[in-house]
């Protein structure tokens, strides 16, 4: 449930902290006092996409924080998506400034999607007009599946979906298949054109960085060639007036031979000239034996120009790697295979698809019996609730259609028709035109279904509008009643519904130096009594409505304690 909700600089709104009772709340004011702010607050902590203008005039930004008092399922559903829990309580964090926005779930970044995504499973917003889930066709296979989650729905509904998908994989499979013989012809000629183009060099045994460093070496062979000699010169030289390594070690050579018969570190120094001394003369020798080897060959350079340019090639048409290539390779040969057994493959998936019929067919068969069942318990039970709510005139329909063609969630197409006055045909329950009767028929589903969802919070925003006496008092008590199963909370204009809360928030606006703010507290005793007069007399309070203010929170408290 939401229990807190704090809000810092909303348009009007300079900071509010608010407290939420698990039962039944109602928040009342005046016309333009700001309550409609505190549910536009609540749908962008949800994952509402912001407006710039939102931010006010007390600070760069705005701050809106939820609370939310979670159950072990809840928490267990949520860590499945890498959310992490001090405690039992979800906090989401929404920061709008004028250029940017962001939203944190438990002090960590996420991002919107991922928060409408958890909180569609804890709040349920209801305001006249909007199209609930119980006013939109599309969902009404998922509210009948809905109802009492029984565990064969929910595995035909499992089943159904993994064997529709089957069936889609084959058909697209199927259509993979489905070429003409010119078609098949065509495709065959190109993949053995492919195929000859890749087989002109052996990938399996090529030593590609064997390859470049033989190319390297013969395109620069001359280069090579003189750096070798220079380099042999260096060591030692047939000119008696060259300064090479071989006279420069010979001279160091001769400064310690004199002392190395007597100090023994001159000595260790010796040896270790005479040891690369002798290294120097074999590298000598290997150098003036590797340079008269090393030989130009045009002709293999030219193989391995040829060569190079054919892998880049391939690399081009095929894959940016040897094994891409390769693997580009295997996967044109199978379909080599597939296309000289076309015939048979496409006979071989036509009999899955006939079989995945067979089985869709049983199961939605199975799924339609059980929704037929469901469907006349809740055409009682919602005529039944909608009748008690002061249309006594209701009856209620779900009219079954079946199609041919079996999706994911069986071949059933739904509808909800009403009849809310005598004389009057069903019609589909979205083509109902009175607010006040919209809003009774969705608190009728809400009340039957209130054991079966998993939602433990439900707002609504004046669906007490357009009706008034006795039916406030009918819509007020079922209020109540749902508020024992969920967390309520209620914008409401009408004291009938107000008196029954067990938390009264009351908004009012008010002038804060320059700035008009909105403000908001808890009331209780004569701060509730006033509040309740007002809603019944108006802006004149008299002892006349206080008066009928007391009799009202007295008859509330009797409702509820009763």
């Amino acid at each position: 449930m939401l229990s807190e909700l704090f809000i810092d600089n909303f348009v009007i709104i300079k900071r509010q902290h608010m407290f939420f009772e698990n039962g039944f709340n109602v928040i009342t004011g005046e016309t333009g006092s700001g309550k409609s702010l505190i549910l536009n607050a609540i749908n962008l902590l949800l994952g509402k996409r912001s407006d710039k203008d939102v931010v006010g005039k007390f600070s760069d930004k705005t701050i809106i924080e939820g609370v939310f008092e979670l159950k072990p399922r809840q928490i267990k559903n949520l860590e499945e998506k890498d959310i992490s829990f001090d405690d039992n309580k979800l906090i989401i964090t929404r920061t709008i400034r004028k250029n940017s926005s962001y939203v944190r779930i438990n002090s960590r970044a996420a991002n919107l999607s991922l928060v409408k995504e958890i909180t569609d499973s804890l709040i349920d917003i209801y305001k006249q007009g909007d199209s609930s889930n119980f006013m939109d066709k599309k969902n009404y296979l998922d509210i009948i599946d809905s109802y009492s989650k029984d565990k064969e729905t929910i595995d035909l509904r499992k089943e159904l979906k993994n064997l529709y998908e089957e069936k889609i994989k084959l058909i697209e499979k199927y259509e993979h298949f489905d070429l003409s013989e010119e078609e098949i012809q065509r495709e065959k000629e190109l993949i053995n054109y492919q195929i000859d183009d890749i087989r002109e060099i052996d990938l399996d045994t090529l030593d590609e960085e064997a390859l470049d460093e033989e190319y390297k070496k013969l395109n620069n062979i001359t280069d090579l060639k003189e750096a070798i000699e220079k380099s042999s010169d260096l060591i030692s030289s047939i000119s008696y007036d060259s300064v090479t390594i071989s006279t420069l070690l010979s001279e160091v050579d001769y400064n310690l031979s004199k002392y190395a018969d007597f100090d023994n570190e001159t000595r260790d120094f010796y040896s270790r000239l005479t040891n690369i001394a002798d290294e120097l003369d074999q590298l000598y020798m290997d150098l003036d034996s590797y340079k008269n080897r090393l030989d130009q060959d045009p002709e293999r350079l030219n193989q391995l120009e040829l060569l190079t340019q054919k892998i880049f090639d391939l690399k081009r048409k095929y894959g940016n790697t040897i094994d891409e290539i390769k693997t580009y390779n295997d996967s044109i040969i199978r379909r080599l295979e597939e296309l000289d057994e076309i015939t048979d493959l496409k006979a071989n998936i036509n009999n899955k698809i006939s079989e995945l019929d067979r089985k869709l067919q049983s199961k939605a068969k199975n799924l339609h019996e059980i929704r037929v069942k469901k469907s006349k318990i809740l055409e009682e039970k919602i005529k039944d609730e909608i009748k008690s709510l002061n249309i006594v005139n209701a009856k209620f329909k779900i009219l079954f259609k079946q199609s041919p063609n079996i999706g994911p969630k069986g071949n059933d197409d739904l509808d909800f028709l009403i009849r809310t006055n005598k004389g009057e045909d069903l019609k589909s329950l979205s083509k109902t035109a009175s607010g006040g009767e919209i809003s009774r028929i969705m608190l009728s589903f809400k009340k039957v279904f209130a054991d079966f969802d998993d939602i433990d919070t439900l707002i609504f925003d004046e669906i007490d509008a357009g009706i008034s006496g006795r039916t406030a008092q009918i819509v007020g008590e079922k209020i109540l009643d749902l508020s024992k199963k969920r967390q309520i909370i209620a914008i409401s204009h009408l004291p009938q519904i107000a008196t029954l809360s067990n938390n009264h928030i009351l908004i009012s606006k008010t002038d804060l130096d320059e700035y008009t703010v909105s403000q908001q507290k808890t009331i209780s005793g004569s701060e509730r009594i006033d509040e309740i007069a007002r809603l019944i007399g108006g802006v004149d309070i008299t002892p006349t409505t206080i008066k009928s203010a007391k009799e009202m929170l007295e008859m509330a408290e009797e409702l509820k304690n009763g």
